[in-house]
């Protein structure tokens, strides 16, 4: 098993790409415990990413806290994550936007709005 990165409650776990682990069916059935606490990929660069650096997500990256896109970080931004977020109809860059410019508070409050928890 991978070291885990956080524990946050299930009504609130933000993985560490930005995606919201809650409104998955699979993190909801139990068969998915999320990013926070273990890798489902385990060759997630992000995820590694964020393990090397100590933060719980993208949006904690010293690389971005000025405000730069998101699109820039190949490792968030790659053709994997938006075939995804075409699917999922989600942007890990949008999110992680969100996260960092308005806190873990007004990402939670967007996902309710959006009937996602």
């Amino acid at each position: 098993m991978s070291e885990a990165i956080s524990s946050p409650p299930p009504e609130g776990h933000i993985a560490p790409c930005g995606l919201f682990c809650t409104a998955c069916g699979k993190f909801q059935r139990g068969k998915c415990r999320g990013c926070q606490v273990e890798a489902g990929f385990s060759r997630c660069p992000v995820r590694k990413c964020c393990v090397e650096r100590k933060i719980s997500t993208c949006a904690e990256c010293a690389d971005f806290k000025t405000p730069r896109d998101y699109r820039e970080c190949r490792k968030v931004h790659n053709p994997i994550s938006r075939v995804i977020g075409f699917f999922t109809g989600s942007s890990r860059p949008a999110a992680l936007a969100l996260l960092r410019d308005q806190g873990r508070e007004a990402y939670l409050a967007a996902k309710r709005a959006e009937k996602k928890m």
